[in-house]
């Protein structure tokens, strides 16, 4: 996995936070700042669910947040992943919760409004769900493959499960 560098993050954080630019615009600028398209989906996809989660946590205590996001691999399965393995992500976490305790509000509100985590929470509020104990699934970053990221270790019990399927599937031929 490429680390990125925290001023290409910041610089990343600078334009999606401005007020007005639409997402073609964001998606030029990064580009042209990242000069790689796999990089630019990274950085706009994490920095924005990491500011939706910040905010989030910030709505109710009581919400579960997310641990895990997923992308899909090659062969169409989903996989999830922890959100370390992606050092935007963690990056950009530690930058929006800065930036919310220290920052500029209407930047941070900005980049947060993007976040699809933040819009389930906002639509479940407008409907009037109770927040309380709800379940924040992690974010779906479409567009970055499975692969580039460490497949992570299966404990025990999953491993044991998948041997039994497989035997399961071969007593079947």
């Amino acid at each position: 996995m490429n680390a990125v560098p925290t001023e290409l993050i910041e610089q990343c954080i600078a334009s999606i936070g401005r007020t007005g630019i639409s997402q073609k615009e964001i998606e030029s600028e990064v580009l042209a700042l990242a000069k790689d398209q796999m990089v630019t989906r990274r950085l706009i996809d994490c920095v924005t669910e990491a500011f939706g989660i910040v905010l989030a946590a910030h709505v109710s205590s009581e919400l579960i947040l997310p641990t895990k996001f997923s992308a899909k691999s090659q062969d169409g399965e989903w996989e999830w992943f922890k959100f370390e393995v992606e050092p935007v992500f963690d990056a950009a976490f530690r930058l929006a919760q800065h930036m919310f305790h220290h920052g500029s509000r209407e930047v941070f509100q900005n980049i947060a409004l993007r976040s699809a985590m933040l819009n389930t929470v906002n639509n479940l509020l407008n409907a009037r769900g109770k927040i309380e104990g709800a379940v924040l699934s992690g974010p779906v970053m479409l567009g970055i493959p499975a692969e580039i990221y460490p497949k992570p270790k299966k404990s025990l019990i999953e491993r044991f499960f998948a041997w039994r399927l497989a035997r399961m599937r071969k007593a079947k031929r």
